[in-house]
This record gives C-alpha cells, sequence and structure tokens, in this order.
C-alpha cells in the first residue's frame, strides 16, 4: 500500500523526468512533426490527468485498501441499454482563409504520384474507392488544421451536445474522391486502434467552379447496444461545400455517395483533409 503523500512525490518525480525529456525532443527537427505533436498533446492530458487524481486522493483515506469484492454475476449479464445517436453535425464555411485555401490545394495537386490507393480492414471487396496522402506530404498544413481544429473544438461539442474529453492525439490525412469515387455504410470506430476515436472531422476543397457533381456525405441515426450499431430510418445528407469543415460523432454511421467528374481528371477531384480526434 502506498500512502497519498508518498504517492504524490514519487509522481511528481516520474511526471517531471518525462516532461523534461520530452520537452528537450520537442524542438529536434529530426523527430516527425506528428510525433512532438502527439507527445505535446499527451504530456498535456498527463498532467491534467494528474491534478484531477491529487484533489481525488485529497478526500481519500490516507491508506488505500485493497478491494476483494467480486463483481456481480447478474450484472455482468444483463443487457446494455440501448444508445441512439442523432445524425447531428456542425459545418463551419470559411474554414482556411482563401490564401492558405489555394496554398493547399495547389499543393494537393503538386503530390499526385504520392496517392495511394485506400483500404479497408474488412473482408468486403469494392468497399471503397479513393486516394489517400500521408501527413509527412504536407507538414505545414498538418499543423495549420490541428491548431483550427482543436480551437473550434470546444464550440463544436457543445453544439453537438458530447461530453468533453482530453485529447490523446488527432490523425489526419488527405483524400481524394475521383469520378466513380464512394465509401460504402461504415463507422469510424472499431476494437483496435480506433476504438478511441470520438471526433470525426471532414474539410472539403477543390477547384472552382466545382468540377464534379455528387459525393455528398450521408450522416445515418444509429443505434448501439451490446457492442453492436445498427442505422435506423433518420439521415443528413451534407453537400461537400468548397473550404467548409464537418465534424460530428465518430460512432455515427455514415457513407460517401458516388462522386461523377466528367473531365474524369485528378486535379477536378473531391479532395478533404479528414480525420479523428481520439480521446
Amino acid at each position: 500500500m502506498l500512502f497519498n503523500s508518498e504517492y504524490n512525490i514519487q509522481f511528481d518525480e516520474i511526471f517531471s523526468q518525462a516532461l523534461d525529456l520530452v520537452n528537450s525532443s520537442l524542438n529536434q527537427p529530426e523527430i516527425p512533426y506528428n510525433e512532438r505533436l502527439n507527445a505535446a498533446l499527451k504530456v498535456l492530458e498527463i498532467g491534467i490527468l494528474s491534478s484531477q487524481q491529487k484533489q481525488l486522493n485529497s478526500l481519500l483515506p490516507e491508506v488505500i485498501p485493497s478491494s476483494d469484492i467480486s463483481p456481480d454475476p447478474f450484472l455482468q449479464h444483463q443487457e446494455t441499454e440501448a444508445i441512439i445517436l442523432n445524425p447531428d453535425y456542425v459545418q463551419l464555411d470559411n474554414f482556411l482563409s482563401e490564401e492558405d485555401y489555394q496554398k493547399l490545394l495547389k499543393m494537393t495537386l503538386a503530390n499526385q504520384d504520392k496517392f495511394f490507393p485506400s483500404e479497408v480492414i474488412n473482408d468486403q471487396s469494392k468497399y471503397r474507392e479513393s486516394y489517400i496522402l500521408l501527413p509527412q506530404h504536407f507538414v505545414e498544413f498538418h499543423e495549420l488544421l490541428t491548431h483550427q481544429i482543436l480551437s473550434a473544438r470546444p464550440n463544436v461539442m457543445q453544439q453537438l451536445q458530447m461530453s468533453m474529453f482530453l485529447v490523446s492525439h488527432l490523425e489526419m490525412q488527405i483524400t481524394a474522391h475521383l469520378h466513380g469515387g464512394y465509401y460504402k455504410i461504415h463507422q469510424d470506430v472499431d476494437a483496435g486502434k480506433a476504438a478511441n476515436r470520438r471526433l470525426t472531422y471532414v474539410y472539403y476543397f477543390y477547384q472552382e467552379p466545382k468540377p464534379f457533381y455528387g459525393g455528398d456525405l450521408r450522416l445515418y441515426e444509429t443505434k448501439i447496444q451490446d457492442n453492436q450499431s445498427l442505422i435506423q430510418e433518420r439521415f443528413n445528407q451534407i453537400e461537400p461545400r468548397n473550404n467548409s469543415i464537418i465534424f460530428f460523432d465518430s460512432r455515427c454511421k455514415h457513407e460517401v455517395l458516388p462522386v461523377y467528374c466528367p473531365s474524369q481528371q485528378f486535379t477536378d477531384g473531391r479532395f478533404t483533409i479528414n480525420g479523428w480526434i481520439h480521446g
């Protein structure tokens, strides 16, 4: 058993050592920007959690006994209550300045040869048709978008009536849906690496005048019960407005409807910077 004061002293020492190590690495250019950003977010999260833990410890007895209470087998076998997720979303127009939007579009088109076909982790073929560009090819915009997205998050979550959470890290990629591109009904969370995705975001950008049609995102009312997610009758259909971003609960099922591009050229595709905020 550890006394609370001993616990706090040991934790402070470990946290201080970890903070020194992370601080020394944040300004090293040889470490990829994404890794430095995630390290900084993790340190911030640990600092907040440690403060909360100290407050909790101050309310507990000086010695914390171990618990020998076993879970109630009746409660273990009860069915969980169903959760109904409304197909709610927040869409913000003019998310980037005109200058940044143009730079992003130009950079994306210049990196056409670095896009690769997207994949899904299931056994179904022809479930998704799109192309991906990884963050190392758009570091400048990764930093800009990360700042913009995290700044918008508190207001977005309030509008979505979602509980606030500590951010562990943020995923980001550029996705190109070209002529015939689509993504069938899916959910952004799973039992693996995507288990902690909490908030999905999609930033739309493309050439003007709009060179394609279709490509709407259909967001479904979703019923969650006993680790199963089922779409319901209601849905919202969201137009991919240029230089706008949408946010929604990552547990909501959704799909990208087919894109039709008469020129069938890469430069005329439907582009997004999309990703997920993890809790």
